[in-house]
């Protein structure tokens, strides 16, 4: 019982947190749909919410928000992918993860993932430290550094100060280095182009792109899938432990 407590001061940490970046009008609107949220109209929240979106603009609370209010609604694979979409553009939040995970134990399908290297794990690890963006520019600093330090090198006469510049560009070299890997892996990772989420309540996935292949796998409203291919209006899955099956685009929802 005080686990479920705890749940449901969680799914709504967030509601009254203005939103930067949002006209007006929009946020007239955020905020009227918190106040729904706040009186239990969930249904008309989630509409309210949804023209926040349709407006053109997006951010981690107002994602954050809108799968809470798909989580009361009891519509788990849409409270699944806005929680996701939310955790892309802020995926340090602990409370958007801790109701990620917690909508998760929801789904039907437990699939255990593919243990990755260490190495691999641990550049992950160092490359989300921040945003994509950041190490960009951190990546800008140090190359302007490294280019500034060149220029003096070639146009001090002085050998022994020629020598104290040499470690400070290489300095500003290694740090343009990992910035720039960093930065990639970061932006590769917080892109998520083919992730989705199953809508479907059920289905059968497929050895081949068609209904007459041979039954794969069954699987279950909520799943996160990657897509790794597309041949009509079929794509190829690959869940978290590696195996792959081909389903009806129609079925997913891309994050």
């Amino acid at each position: 019982m005080k686990k479920r407590t705890f749940a449901s001061l969680i799914f709504a940490v967030l509601l009254w947190v203005p939103v930067a970046g949002q006209s007006r009008v929009e946020q007239l609107v955020f905020d009227k749909a918190n106040q729904l949220y706040l009186n239990s109209d969930y249904s008309a929240a989630r509409e309210e919410y949804q023209k926040v979106i349709n407006s053109g603009f997006e951010s981690a609370e107002l994602y954050y928000n809108l799968g809470n209010t798909f989580y009361k609604l009891g519509q788990i694979p849409s409270a699944i992918l806005y929680f996701e979409r939310a955790l892309i553009l802020n995926p340090k939040d602990v409370d958007i993860q801790f109701n990620l995970d917690l909508v998760n134990k929801l789904v039907i399908d437990k699939i255990n993932p593919v243990n990755e290297f260490f190495i691999k794990k641990w550049i992950k690890a160092v490359s989300g430290i921040m945003p994509a963006g950041s190490w960009g520019l951190i990546s800008i600093v140090s190359f302007a550094i490294l280019l500034l330090m060149a220029v003096i090198f070639y146009a001090a006469r002085d050998f022994t100060f020629r020598r104290l510049i040499v470690p400070g560009g290489a300095v500003a070299g290694f740090i343009l280095f990992f910035a720039l890997i960093l930065g990639g892996i970061q932006n590769k990772l917080s892109a998520h182009p083919d992730s989705a989420i199953v809508f479907t309540s059920s289905l059968t996935a497929k050895s081949s792109p068609d209904a007459s292949g041979t039954d794969l796998l069954l699987i279950h409203e909520g799943l996160k899938v990657i897509i790794t291919d597309k041949v009509g209006s079929w794509i190829r899955i690959r869940l978290a432990d590696g195996n792959e099956a081909w389903i009806p685009e129609s079925s997913v929802e891309r994050i």
